[in-house]
């Protein structure tokens, strides 16, 4: 494993990082790239570095069977950072639904949000209701420059992809989702 894949280590709480270091040995480049620089978000206490995109390969359906349910969260957590779209909705689906057991998840899918793939948006807004309202709450309290950020990216997107066939923004599933993140705040 090369020293920049166990910095992947820092993407995740230090209490699953044997796990962590079990995926981290399965997954393999893609190209000379391996990740992108990394965004920093506050989780109970301790620092995330989560990168912006990864350039690895997804492991095979056998490999992911040999996983415990814990690493392939994790697997799929890191490949919703992959520098391509399809993948990171694929695996978004593979997370959305596991807050309640796993909730360092929230950062991960938070960061989608800020994205301009439409259907990753709406992979989140329509699975709003499977995931746990307080941990969401509580991280963007604790995070608020990084939730920020996120609305700031919804906005510029709409305004760059979206405006046309949204001119009325509230239409434009980024900012749905957003009203749902403000409406846990109040």
């Amino acid at each position: 494993m090369s020293d920049k894949k166990y910095e992947l280590l820092k993407a995740f709480p230090t209490n699953i990082q044997n796990d962590v270091m079990v995926v981290l040995g399965k997954i393999n480049q893609t190209t000379e790239l391996d990740f992108s620089h990394c965004f920093e978000v506050n989780y109970c206490g301790s620092v995330l570095n989560i990168p912006e995109r990864i350039y690895y390969n997804e492991p095979s359906s056998s490999q992911l069977n040999s996983f415990t349910e814990q690493q392939q969260v994790i697997i799929a957590c890191l490949f919703t950072r992959n520098h391509n779209g399809f993948i990171r909705e694929v695996n978004l689906r593979k997370i959305i639904h596991r807050s309640n057991n796993y909730n360092w998840i929230i950062p991960y899918l938070l960061r989608l949000t800020g994205e301009y793939v439409i259907e990753i948006l709406q992979v989140i807004k329509s699975n709003l209701d499977k995931v746990n309202k307080g941990i969401i709450k509580d991280f963007i309290v604790d995070n608020p420059r990084f939730y920020n950020t996120i609305e700031s990216r919804v906005i510029s997107y709409w305004d760059c992809y979206y405006r046309n066939k949204y001119p009325n923004k509230e239409d434009y599933v980024g900012f749905e989702i957003i009203q749902y993140f403000r409406s846990l705040l109040k």
